[in-house]
């Protein structure tokens, strides 16, 4: 928890807090869902792993925090 101590309105110090947070992405890498967070133009860094296998888990490649190549493949129209 954190306190913030301020002469100002509570409205006027967070203004603006939810439109400023990082943005989040869902990949599918080797049939694996990440939640990642884009670092750079073809890096991104694992939020979170989102499978329903436990062996996913134990694999370190996709531990929270570890920065993957991030190549965006686009849809052929």
């Amino acid at each position: 928890m954190t306190l913030i101590y301020t002469p100002l309105p509570i409205e006027m110090v967070l203004e603006g807090i939810d439109r400023n947070g990082p943005k989040y992405q869902e990949l599918e890498v080797q049939g694996v869902k990440l939640q990642v967070e884009q670092c750079g133009v073809d890096r991104c860094r694992i939020v979170r792993l989102i499978s329903t296998d436990p062996m996913d888990y134990l694999k370190n490649q996709y531990q929270p925090g570890t920065e993957i190549r991030f190549v965006p493949r686009f849809a052929d129209n």
